[in-house]
């Protein structure tokens, strides 16, 4: 049984169906990237599978349960946005514990966690205290990868997760954000323009045009 199973999904607005009977499945593990021109659907995907948008019809299925009209936080996804969403005010701790602090977990578990988050993104303890504006663009990926782990997530969402990176380290960034992934075993929806990005990080790679999606080789 796919992790994630989208069956004929619709999202129209007004006239205009931007996803026309959609379909996709995402096996345990798998990373999926997501290519397209802007304004094609491609966050209107996003936010129909994270419950921000609610679709017309079908089904998106996670574990084999239609949460297509399931509250968000019932959801169990993790999204990490474009510019990682991070609070620049707070230290890389407060960041990674944000979602447990607003919950009211005791201060020794949220401790215990956030240690062992950060082990699991493999980001050192010494940056703990550290302000989020003070390190570079893949730590502080990992930092917005530890906060979404928070959750126990059973799918990642990713919108340009490179886009914020040094173009001479990008690569690098990318492989190493894959290698976390695919060490998590959760599988993963990534949504770039780039297809070197996609080349990088996805084992399977589509394009969302037309309302549906069409699945793509990319030569090296």
């Amino acid at each position: 049984m796919p992790i994630l199973a989208i069956k004929q999904l619709v999202k129209a607005y007004g006239a205009h169906r931007v996803l026309d009977r959609l379909n996709l499945e995402i096996a345990a593990g798998e990373i999926v990237a997501l290519m397209g021109k802007s304004g094609v659907g491609k966050t209107t995907l996003l936010s129909c599978i994270l419950g921000f948008e609610k679709p017309d019809s079908g089904t998106i299925e996670i574990n084999g349960r239609d949460v297509a009209r399931v509250a968000i936080e019932e959801r169990r996804l993790a999204y990490v946005s474009q510019d990682y969403g991070l609070f620049p005010h707070l230290s890389v701790r407060d960041n990674i514990a944000f979602g447990m602090t607003i919950r009211k977990k005791p201060h020794t578990e949220i401790d215990q966690r956030v240690q062992e988050l950060l082990h699991t993104v493999e980001l050192p303890k010494i940056i703990l205290n550290r302000g989020v504006d003070r390190l570079s663009g893949g730590e502080r990926q990992r930092v917005a990868l530890a906060r979404a782990l928070a959750v126990e997530p059973k799918l990642f969402l990713f919108d340009e997760p490179l886009s914020a990176v040094d173009m001479e380290t990008r690569a690098e960034v990318g492989a190493e954000l894959r290698a976390i992934i695919k060490k998590l075993a959760i599988p993963a929806i990534v949504v770039t323009h780039d297809p070197n990005d996609a080349r990088t990080l996805a084992d399977t790679i589509y394009r969302l045009e037309n309302g549906v999606l069409q699945k793509i080789t990319i030569k090296a």
